[in-house]
């Protein structure tokens, strides 16, 4: 069976080998041609085109930032996206942290005779690397049933209910997620106006509840960008906005943002526990 896979980046590039590995043919595409070359051999092949890609298979999985999906999806201005080239009977699988206005907007393009499931996930590289990712997926639930086993691949498999619930417990999660993870930051900036040292903090920090969150910031084998963070944060900013006053999230949002501006080069999530994400007067230190 043939599987389409699209966006071939930190995540992408870890979850492709596990459809291969489990016997499926995947056909990859990617904006940057070089990432589906390097990831191409056995069991996975690179399309030369978004059509070409979106055309070889009836189970088309995507994995863009939040930014690219408008336009990838459904196209801009003259350029065409994945629901033009959909075939009948096709089922499109988006896994971006999205604004369900999002997930709505593609569902509206569909053409006759194809489904669209959200299927945002929880976890980072390391869990995209071991198949230990979970999937929370909405949508049609009979749809769902015919790609459980492929989703299955990639870790645990969550069905919430219709289209766009897939979306919103990505957004629900994702406040107390960036709160921790802003937190932690913030945590470290008491500890340098106190003059404590951050390795006696982290090493206190995980002896409590907090355990999971600093052994994931000090594990230098999750190597997401920091500014994939702020982006997740900017997304369930703008989608909740005009729903609920989230003021946690926007403070989480400044703080994180400030440590991805505070970094030379592009700041690794694992530097929220480093001091070059301090304060400016801390920073030196």
């Amino acid at each position: 069976m043939k599987i389409t896979f699209i966006g071939v980046g930190f995540m992408g590039s870890e979850m492709i080998p596990h459809l291969a590995a489990a016997g499926y043919d995947v056909v990859i595409w990617d904006k940057e041609p070089q990432k589906t070359a390097a990831l191409a051999g056995e069991h996975v092949i690179a399309a030369t085109s978004l059509a070409e890609a979106v055309q070889a298979s009836r189970v088309i999985i995507t994995s863009v930032m939040s930014d690219d999906v408008p336009a990838l999806h459904v196209g801009h201005g003259a350029e065409k996206g994945i629901t033009d080239f959909l075939q009948p009977g096709s089922t499109l699988i988006v896994t971006s942290t999205l604004d369900p206005e999002k997930i709505a907007t593609i569902s509206k393009a569909l053409l006759a005779d194809t489904h669209l499931l959200d299927a945002p996930i929880i976890g980072g590289v390391r869990y995209a690397r071991e198949g230990s990712l979970v999937l929370i997926v909405g949508g049609d639930q009979a749809v769902f049933d015919q790609v459980q086993p492929i989703l299955s691949v990639f870790g645990t498999v969550r069905y919430v209910g219709p289209s766009g619930n897939g979306a919103k417990l990505k957004l629900i999660t994702n406040v107390a997620i960036m709160a921790a993870e802003a937190g932690l930051r913030e945590t470290l900036d008491l500890a340098d106006a106190y003059g404590i040292d951050y390795d006696i903090t982290l090493d206190l920090l995980q002896r409590g509840p907090l355990q999971p969150v600093v052994k994931r910031a000090l594990d230098e084998s999750n190597p997401r960008p920091l500014k994939d963070s702020v982006a997740d944060e900017v997304e369930l900013v703008k989608a909740t906005d005009d729903l609920v006053d989230l003021p946690m999230v926007k403070a989480s949002l400044r703080r994180l943002q400030r440590a991805v501006d505070a970094v030379d080069g592009e700041a690794r999530f694992s530097d929220i526990v480093h001091h070059n994400t301090a304060l400016d007067q801390f920073k030196q230190k």
